[in-house]
C-alpha cells in the first residue's frame, strides 16, 4: 500500500515541473497552470494522510490484499493467461535470453519515455487546436464530464502523469481556467490507470499480484468516493495554494526545492538507518 501511494505521489513530479517551466517562460495564466498541478499534488497528499494511518494502525489494505489473493487462488483459469501470452509471443523469451538485464531495463525505459513523450506531444497538439477548445471547455465545466474524460483518456494512454501533464499547457494558454473542475478529471484518470495494472497482474498469473491490484483499485475508488462530494471546498483550497505558489519566481523556486528535497531526505534517512 505504501508503495502504491508513493508511486501516486511520484506521478505529481512531472506536471509540477512542467508548471515551473511555464512559469519561467512568464507567459499565460500561471494561476490556472498551477491549479492543475496543485490539484494533483494536494489530492495525493490528502489520500496519503487519510489512507496511510489506516494501513499503519489497522492493516486495512494488507487485509484487502490477503483476502483478494485468497479469492483469486480459487480462480482456476488464471494460470492460462501467461500460457496464452507465451503462445502469442514465442519470440520474447529467446530475445530476453540474449539481452543482458541491465541493458534490457535501459532500453525498455527509453522506449517507454519516447512513447509517452510522443503521446504527450501529439495529444497536446490535438488539444491545442482551436476547434477542440470549445469541447475541452465544456468538458471541464461539468464534474461528471471531466471524470469520464480522465477515465477514458487514461484507459487509452495508461499514464496519469501524461494525462495530467497535458492539461498544464492548456491551462497556461487559457483554454482551461483556474475555476474549472480539474479534480474529477484526476479521479477518473487514477481509476483509468487501474486497468493496465490489472492486465500486468493477469499476465503474471499470480494471485498475489492481483491482490496488489485490488488494493490499487480500492485506494482510487475510495479517493473518488470521498473527494467527489468535496469538489467546491477542495477547488477553493487549490486555487489559494496555486495562487500562493505562482505569486513570484522566488516562492515558486523555494517550493519546488522543498517539493523534491523533503521526499529525497526521507528516503535517504530510511536508507541510512
Amino acid at each position: 500500500m505504501s508503495t502504491i501511494i508513493g508511486a501516486e505521489m511520484g506521478t505529481t513530479v512531472t506536471p509540477f515541473l512542467i508548471s515551473v517551466l511555464e512559469k519561467l517562460k512568464g507567459k499565460g495564466d500561471q494561476d490556472a497552470s498551477f491549479n492543475v498541478t496543485m490539484s494533483h499534488v494536494l489530492y495525493n497528499l490528502f489520500t496519503l494522510f487519510l489512507f496511510y494511518p489506516l494501513e499503519l494502525f489497522f492493516g486495512v489494505f494488507s487485509s484487502i490484499a490477503e483476502k483478494g489473493t485468497n479469492v483469486f487462488l480459487r480462480v482456476t483459469w488464471l494460470d492460462a493467461v501467461p500460457d496464452l501470452l507465451d503462445e502469442i509471443t514465442p519470440w520474447v523469451k529467446p530475445l530476453l535470453s540474449v539481452i543482458p538485464p541491465w541493458s534490457g531495463l535501459v532500453i525498455g525505459g527509453l522506449m517507454l519515455i519516447v512513447a509517452l513523450g510522443a503521446v504527450e506531444k501529439y495529444m497536446t497538439a490535438i488539444f491545442s487546436m482551436p476547434r477542440s477548445w470549445n469541447l475541452i471547455r465544456s468538458t471541464f465545466t461539468r464534474p461528471k464530464r471531466a471524470f469520464i474524460a480522465g477515465f477514458l483518456f487514461t484507459v487509452m494512454v495508461p499514464s496519469t502523469t501524461v494525462m495530467v501533464s497535458l492539461l498544464v499547457p492548456l491551462a497556461t494558454s487559457g483554454v482551461i481556467k483556474a475555476d474549472y473542475y480539474i479534480l474529477p478529471y484526476i479521479l477518473g484518470a487514477n481509476i483509468g490507470t487501474v486497468f493496465d495494472v490489472m492486465i500486468a497482474a493477469l499476465a503474471t498469473g499470480d494471485p498475489i499480484s492481483l491482490g496488489v491490484w485490488l488494493v490499487h483499485l480500492t485506494i482510487n475508488l475510495m479517493g473518488a468516493i470521498i473527494f467527489m462530494p468535496l469538489l467546491n471546498p477542495f477547488s477553493a483550497l487549490t486555487r489559494r495554494v496555486a495562487s500562493f505558489v505562482s505569486r513570484d519566481p522566488r516562492t515558486t523556486l523555494i517550493i519546488t526545492i522543498l517539493f523534491h528535497l523533503i521526499p529525497a531526505s526521507i528516503i535517504l534517512y530510511y536508507y541510512l538507518i
